[in-house]
């Protein structure tokens, strides 16, 4: 399947500087639209889910198109599950996950408060409850369009908030069928991959199914990081692919770590499949030219820091000597003003030329050399 359009990363967010991953926004997903109108288009969706405005928003352009085709893969939640119900038709790859939930909003109260004070916030929180309970339902309305069940039943999945399955998603009438194709489905499972527990729990979504976990432990831990035994193959890989960043036995286990994590940047999308890592060539040529890259910047300001020291150094030293030809000069002043008439009068038997010009230091040192 050739999809025409990819909806990922965080729901009305453009870019996501705290992961790094871009998102999209109702604008995107509308100039795409707009440009295909009158079309059959193939849309496929990846994401955890974001802002209900902006998701809101995509399930009004998708449903005034008519012709999308919407394509559920890897791990796709809340705000990026209802704006599919806009869809002229809904699929699911066959070893993905979807999952419905009740809207949340952030809530940060750090003060001491007196009983008014506190009975404001009631009134406050009481407030956004209400608001909360009609969003609830308003998405839960779109869910009902395309299942037939009742908004009440909706309500009662949401609030479950449980990870569906493709076939629990299929029993609940959120989408029209499953797709088993095996270059899908392993594109689905590396999407999967990069959706941890600690990203999810930031976004207030439950924590993976299990057996999901466990294909995960083998690269991160509980908490998203890189497990152990991932790192320490990491690290054996890249001190045998580039001796020369390991030469220093002493070099610190981290600092190791921290080398391989610095040349994995150049490398986006590399598949995890019974916890090993796969490098393409392709990639593999990426670290290559990255890690090089560096060790020539490296070089540079090596060369260039050098450089500069034999600049300063070469002054340093025309300037020692410049100091010193002007002490001298000034010590051979000195010795010439002491000399016999130096004070402007004349020794017995000296003979001053009255004709002759003012004699200077220049002059009678010219004088001197000549004699």
């Amino acid at each position: 399947m050739e999809y025409q359009f990819i909806i990922s990363g965080e729901i009305g967010v453009a870019f996501d500087w705290w992961t790094g991953q871009r998102g999209t926004t109702a604008n995107q997903v509308k100039n795409f639209l707009d440009a295909h109108k009158d079309e059959d288009v193939h849309i496929a969706v990846c994401s955890p889910g974001g802002y209900v405005d902006s998701g809101l928003q995509i399930y009004q352009h998708i449903r005034n198109h008519g012709r999308v085709h919407a394509h559920i893969i890897g791990m796709t939640a809340s705000a990026a599950t209802f704006l599919t119900m806009g869809a002229k038709e809904v699929d699911m790859v066959d070893g993905s996950l979807m999952m419905i939930h009740n809207v949340s909003t952030r809530i940060s109260v750090w003060q001491a408060a007196n009983k008014e004070q506190l009975d404001m916030l009631i009134a406050e929180m009481q407030k956004e409850r209400k608001d909360l309970d009609t969003i609830d339902k308003v998405i839960a309305s779109l869910y009902a369009k395309r299942n037939g069940k009742s908004i009440d039943e909706c309500q009662e999945k949401m609030k479950a908030a449980a990870w569906l399955s493709p076939q629990d998603a299929l029993d609940f009438g959120l989408i029209d069928s499953i797709v088993d194709d095996e270059d899908v489905k392993k594109k689905s499972n590396r999407l999967r991959t990069t959706f941890t527990n600690s990203i999810f729990k930031d976004f207030g979504l439950p924590s993976l199914p299990v057996d999901t976990t466990e294909r995960l432990a083998a690269v991160v831990d509980q908490e998203g990081n890189p497990a152990e035994g991932f790192m320490q193959k990491a690290t054996a890989w890249f001190e045998k692919r580039f001796p020369k960043l390991f030469a220093n036995e002493s070099t610190n286990p981290m600092k190791k770590v921290f080398t391989c994590l610095a040349a994995l940047l150049a490398v986006q999308d590399f598949e995890v499949k019974d916890g090993k890592v796969t490098l393409t060539e392709e990639q593999t040529g990426k670290i290559e030219d990255h890690v090089a890259q560096l060790e020539k910047g490296v070089k540079d300001a090596k060369d260039a820091e050098k450089a500069a020291k034999d600049a300063q150094t070469d002054l340093q030293t025309k300037l020692d000597k410049a100091l010193k030809d002007v002490q001298d000069r000034d010590q051979m002043i000195a010795n010439l003003k002491k000399a016999p008439g130096a004070e402007g009068g004349t020794s017995a038997g000296e003979h001053v030329d009255e004709g002759a010009g003012e004699i200077t230091a220049q002059s009678m040192l010219n004088e001197i050399k000549n004699f």
